[in-house]
């Protein structure tokens, strides 16, 4: 045990410079390198957090401009329905009021027909009883005479 202890005692002395020279190396590289390391990391991180920040602004505006994009185009579309549903309505409308007039004509045009055939056969009745007239007499005519000879 005694020849460790002097082995260190000589040590000791030998090894002060390495561990000064140590930890002066460890300033010099604290200050040298590992600080401005941490400093570009922090600003690296910064800019990093920055730049997400700036992205999910970005995709939110562009969100909020694809909902009002589709809030108008379903506005659109409903007012195309709106439209194309009076323009129906509008047709229904015209095609009842051709068909009420087509059958208003049909209508005028059977009355007319049935006044036309009606007179042709008061016209036509007239001609029988004047013709029955006519032939009753010639009968009653040729049976007189018939009875006269």
């Amino acid at each position: 045990m005694e020849q460790i202890l002097d082995f260190l005692k000589g040590l000791a002395p030998r090894a002060l410079p390495t561990f000064l020279l140590v930890i002066l190396l460890h300033w010099y590289l604290k200050k040298v390198l590992f600080q401005p390391m941490e400093r570009v990391m922090e600003e690296r991180r910064r800019r990093t957090a920055g730049a997400v920040e700036a992205s999910e602004a970005s995709v939110a505006q562009a969100r909020e401009k694809m909902e009002a994009y589709e809030k108008s185009l379903g506005d659109a579309r409903a007012e195309i329905y709106r439209q194309q549903e009076e323009n129906r309505r509008k047709l229904a409308e015209r095609q009842a009021a051709a068909v009420e007039a087509a059958r208003s004509e049909a209508a005028a045009r059977v009355a007319a027909a049935k006044a036309e055939i009606a007179a042709e056969a008061e016209r036509a009745s007239a001609r029988l009883e004047a013709e029955a007239d006519r032939l009753a007499d010639q009968i009653a005519g040729a049976v007189l005479a018939g009875r006269a000879q």
